[in-house]
């Protein structure tokens, strides 16, 4: 959602719309609902107490942002993030007896990217006059790849614990290729690299995931390889949205996931 609620909620209002006119018994957001983890908190308490469903949300990039709370590091706003009871990264959640949702924001290694690019240029996070703004807003203190291999570590640690069941993993970045910029122009053959890695797809194979829920990017992609369902359903600012009227977009996008 991130910068459509500006001025005002109509995005907020047509997504509840949306959840009780479906019955949802919860609602899965795989990050950027704003781009200050204060704003994120009260827009998803707000939906939970409209609605009466549980939501279920992984951090995005942009809800770790600094720009508001500019003394404080990625660390710190991810740690806020975590007062609220359906963040992911606070652990899975069961769905059922034979379902459970895992995640978190997950981060990128760089491999998405041209190999025509070193590491070090990657690190600057830039490409002619246009910044990639986690370099100065997303604050970690510890190298990129460093940060990606954390949530890769901490989420097999889970799917691992929890293999005999069911699973929807819902990252934040991206797991596959396919859901990339493509084809990638002059731009975007480096900017391609801070979409998320690989590694968070072949995982899912691995533990035979059967959907993965994706976001980061501004358009809408699913693919299926084995058993494992990828989707990437981003809502997208509103100026990139097919349909004029928000409810109407937020039901285009909207994608209903039935488990027994």
């Amino acid at each position: 959602m991130d910068i459509n609620l500006t001025g005002g909620s109509p995005v907020v209002d047509g997504l509840k719309s949306a959840i009780v006119k479906n019955h949802l018994d919860k609602m899965i957001i795989a990050g950027d609902i704003a781009s200050d983890y204060e704003l994120t908190l009260s827009t998803l308490a707000d939906i939970e107490s409209a609605t009466g469903t549980a939501c279920l949300f992984v951090p995005g990039n942009h809800d770790i942002w600094n720009e508001k709370h500019p003394s404080m590091t990625a660390w710190e706003t991810y740690a806020k993030l975590k007062s609220f009871h359906g963040n992911l990264a606070n652990g899975p959640q069961l769905l059922s007896e034979n379902w459970v949702t895992i995640g978190d924001i997950g981060w990128y290694d760089y491999a998405f990217g041209s190999s025509e690019y070193s590491t070090k240029a990657f690190d600057r996070m830039k490409i002619d006059n246009r910044l990639w703004q986690d370099k100065v807003m997303a604050i970690w203190e510890k190298p990129t790849q460093e940060i990606h291999h954390y949530f890769l570590n901490k989420l097999e640690t889970q799917l691992k614990e929890n293999r005999r069941r069911n699973v929807i993993l819902v990252i934040h970045v991206l797991p596959l290729r396919f859901f990339t910029v493509r084809p990638p122009d002059h731009t975007w053959r480096y900017l391609n690299a801070f979409l998320g890695s690989p590694d968070y797809g072949e995982l899912a194979l691995k533990y035979d995931v059967r959907y993965v829920i994706c976001g980061h990017v501004h358009y809408r992609k699913q693919t299926r390889i084995n058993q494992t369902e990828f989707i990437c359903n981003c809502l997208n600012y509103h100026n990139q949205w097919i349909k004029k009227d928000p409810a109407e977009e937020i039901a285009e996008t909207m994608k209903i996931i039935e488990i027994d």
